[in-house]
């Protein structure tokens, strides 16, 4: 079973990993990838990097297929939102029956 300071560790490094995919989201609206940036610079600089890669990546492709290929990377990251944000309360569930003194039984893989 995983001690609750690798659930916290663990959890929190999710938490970053959505606020960068989110950050991602936001990228168009000043404001809030601004606001998101100043807690998460690296994430930020992160995410304005793999942009300026995707975009130079569909620059090179034939125009019919830089639509397609811009869904593509755009339904990617809303599969990881959904993936992280399960794992996400999963691990917050975890830590509050902790707390309950419910505990968890057995490593069940979180």
């Amino acid at each position: 079973m995983k001690s609750e300071t690798e659930i916290r560790e663990k959890l929190e490094y999710y938490e970053v990993m959505l606020a960068g995919i989110e950050a991602g989201r936001a990228i168009d609206i000043a404001g809030i990838f601004l606001n998101v940036s100043e807690h998460f610079p690296k994430e930020a600089l992160e995410v304005l990097h793999i942009s300026a890669k995707v975009d130079e990546l569909l620059s090179i492709l034939p125009t019919e297929d830089q639509p397609w290929v811009r869904q593509w990377f755009s339904s990617l990251g809303g599969f990881a939102r959904e993936v992280l944000t399960s794992r996400i309360s999963i691990l917050r569930w975890t830590l509050e029956g902790e707390k309950e003194g419910r505990g968890v039984t057995g490593d069940q893989g979180i």
